[in-house]
Order: C-alpha cells, then sequence, then structure tokens
C-alpha cells in the first residue's frame, strides 16, 4: 500500500508509532552509553540523510 492510500488516520497513527519507537530507541542507546543530547541529535541527522540519498 502506498503512503497515498492511507487515511490520515493511519498516517498519524504510523508517524505516532514511528516516534515512539525511535524515542525509545534513542533513551536506551544514551542509558546504554551515556551519550549527550548533542550525539543523539547528530546521529538522528545522518539518518534523516540516509534517507534523502535514497530517493
Amino acid at each position: 500500500m502506498a503512503c497515498s492510500e492511507l487515511t490520515d488516520q493511519q498516517l498519524t497513527e504510523i508517524c505516532e508509532d514511528c516516534f515512539v519507537s525511535v524515542k525509545e530507541a534513542c533513551m536506551k542507546l544514551q542509558e546504554k552509553t551515556k551519550c549527550s543530547n548533542d550525539v543523539i541529535v547528530e546521529m538522528l541527522l545522518n539518518v534523516v540523510e540516509f534517507y534523502k540519498f535514497q530517493e
């Protein structure tokens, strides 16, 4: 199913689930490594760049 075929409600639920999953992964990483928020932000920006270049 393409994103254009999803309802607004479905997209909202997917975005909320994604946010929670990514947030939990970041929190787990911080607990494990004691890294700062700046490190997490830089890591997330790297993920964004990765996905930008996939298109």
